[in-house]
């Protein structure tokens, strides 16, 4: 055991040796091997990374209290988004082959770091990003999947909700409207002088109960606008940054570089042992 430990002990002395003295294979294996590094961080060509964010929508009862659904659920927007029915739409919509999307799309999570359940689930967003080797395609197809999620993840029930809000909304505006012109023919008639007193009273009655009811009917027309606001900007999902392309190496240079020199440096260190190992060799023939 202790000659052979001594032997492996000579051996690496003697490859420490042979490094040192013929460095400069060991120096160009080092430089050969960055500059392939290099030149293979180059030869893997640049893609195009295009990210769309979206604001899922949040449903909310008639009481008020938020709906709990999957269309607002960022792991069911996730499986929306990478399904194969959404990749086929996407790239017919971008003009590109469905191979070419198959693997390229991600989604991520953006939190706004709201505190409480409810409140964190309304201002969660959703980043789809697509990677594709030309930018339009990548802008396109990230953009059209971006209107996919908006319009599978929008809900029948919230769609109805605006409907029915646009409803009220233009019913009490027609109320509005025809009570302001029966304000303003209580108010010409009782101006007339020659009315006697008990017509007038009952005139200005009526007034008041016409006045009474418009000022109802426009509290009405506000709380249904800012219902109809509340369904359209926070119920219904929606775009909220359009996808635009940035440019980004399918490899990381510094990287390459490195390990390509890491490995010409040892390639270098076996050629310099391999030389010297022959020349003591020829010496001792």
């Amino acid at each position: 055991m202790t000659d052979l430990a001594a032997e492996r002990e000579i051996d690496l002395g003697r490859w420490k040796q042979a490094a040192v003295e013929r460095w400069w294979l060991v120096a160009a294996g080092l430089l050969a091997g960055a500059v392939i590094g290099a030149l293979l961080s180059l030869s893997g060509g640049s893609i195009y990374q295009a990210s769309v964010l979206l604001a899922p929508g949040q449903p909310f009862s008639p009481q008020g209290s938020p709906v709990l659904s999957y269309q607002s659920s960022p792991r069911a927007i996730q499986q929306l988004a990478t399904s194969e029915s959404a990749l086929k739409r996407a790239s017919r919509s971008a003009g590109i082959g469905i191979g070419a999307l198959r693997g390229h799309v991600s989604t991520q999570t953006v939190s706004t770091g709201a505190s409480s359940s409810t409140a964190s689930r309304g201002a969660t967003l959703i980043r789809i990003t697509v990677q594709l080797h030309k930018p339009k395609h990548a802008e396109d197809a990230a953009n059209a999947l971006g209107r996919i999620v908006v319009s599978d993840t929008t809900s029948s029930y919230v769609k109805q909700s605006i409907t029915g809000y646009t409803t009220k909304i233009a019913n009490y505006q027609q109320q509005l409207s025809a009570l302001q012109l029966r304000i303003q023919t209580l108010q010409r008639a009782i101006a007339v002088q020659s009315l006697a007193f008990l017509e007038k009273l009952l005139l200005v009655s009526q007034l008041d109960n016409a006045q009474t009811r418009y000022g109802t009917i426009s509290d009405n027309l506000s709380l249904a606008q800012q219902q109809q606001t509340l369904a359209q900007s926070v119920e219904l999902a929606q775009v909220i940054e359009q996808a635009s392309a940035v440019k980004t190496t399918a490899r990381s240079r510094r990287n390459s570089i490195l390990v390509g020199a890491l490995i010409g440096l040892i390639a270098g260190a076996i050629v310099a042992i391999v030389v010297d190992t022959r020349a003591r060799r020829a010496r001792s023939a």
